[in-house]
């Protein structure tokens, strides 16, 4: 139970935290610039506890890994940044999350583990509901959808990266903190040619992404502590229903019935997914 509940705050946390990053986006800031900004302050918020997990001991174990999970990791973020800026917000965050609907495809092409009849098939149901919120008969496929998706797949190779970093017995908070760190330097390097100097209350949009992002970072990792990931990830989905009820909220979007017919379909297929996995 405590897994179950650490998994809902930690991904409210998450699409609020989102919803900061579009105010932010839809204000002028480059995407690499809210990054480091975010990162930054995530990074100063959890150094102490990153700290104490690790023993001041920040070595890696598995450096190429790391490096690959963050430069990923670094992507993932970047498009879904571009993303919520183009698209309603529940869009952006069911395409990133279609994670369990790519890792099948890429085991068996990394590990070459057997895809189950099961699993096809949820996959393959997964990709219908996509389809549908993409909508490409309504004459037109956005852009930001397709970005978005593509973020959903990078996520998913983040996963699969992250699982072997684990296999190898690596310590989270190490991931955390290369990952973070890395982003904070390569972004902060990349927004300096577009760099524009954040006004008034997008401070506070800014560093309260920040400050979401470390608490989504620790509760997840905690609630990971009380439960498997296999229990635990049909609630990581409230996460489109609390993205819905702030577009709805703030920026008066409401989707539209394909949109939620379909975002449910994805949603189902994802779940059967990955209990349908040995994993």
């Amino acid at each position: 139970m405590p897994g179950i509940v650490l998994t809902i705050i930690a991904f409210l946390a998450y699409a609020v935290m989102s919803g900061f990053v579009k105010a932010c986006s839809l204000a002028g800031l480059s995407a690499q610039e809210i990054m480091f900004i975010q990162n930054l302050l995530a990074l100063v918020i959890l150094l102490p506890w990153i700290l104490a997990q690790t023993k001041i001991n920040l070595a890696p174990k598995n450096k190429f890994l790391i490096i690959i999970r963050s430069v990923v990791g670094l992507f993932t973020f970047y498009f879904f940044f571009l993303a919520v800026k183009m698209v309603p917000l529940v869009n952006a965050v069911l395409l990133q999350n279609t994670v369990p609907l790519f890792i099948p495809f890429l085991a068996l092409v990394f590990f070459r583990k057997r895809i189950t009849l099961r699993v096809l098939l949820s996959v393959i149901v997964g990709f219908v509901g996509v389809a549908m919120v993409l909508n490409p008969g309504h004459g037109f496929l956005r852009p930001g959808d397709l970005i978005a998706l593509l973020a959903g797949f990078l996520s998913a190779v983040t996963t699969i990266v992250i699982g072997r970093l684990e296999e190898k017995g690596e310590d989270v908070s190490i991931v955390v903190f290369y990952f973070l760190l890395i982003t904070v330097i390569v972004t902060g390097i990349w927004a300096l040619p577009s760099w524009q100097m954040p006004v008034g209350t997008i401070w506070l949009y800014l560093a309260l992404a920040g400050v979401l992002y470390a608490v989504f970072q620790v509760l997840f990792v905690l609630a990971l502590k009380f439960a498997s990931a296999t229990k635990i990830s049909p609630f990581i989905y409230f996460v489109v229903i609390f993205s819905g009820l702030i577009d709805w909220l703030v920026w008066k979007q409401t989707p539209g019935l394909l949109t939620v017919a379909g975002s449910v379909v994805v949603i189902a297929a994802a779940i059967f997914s990955t209990f349908g996995s040995d994993k």
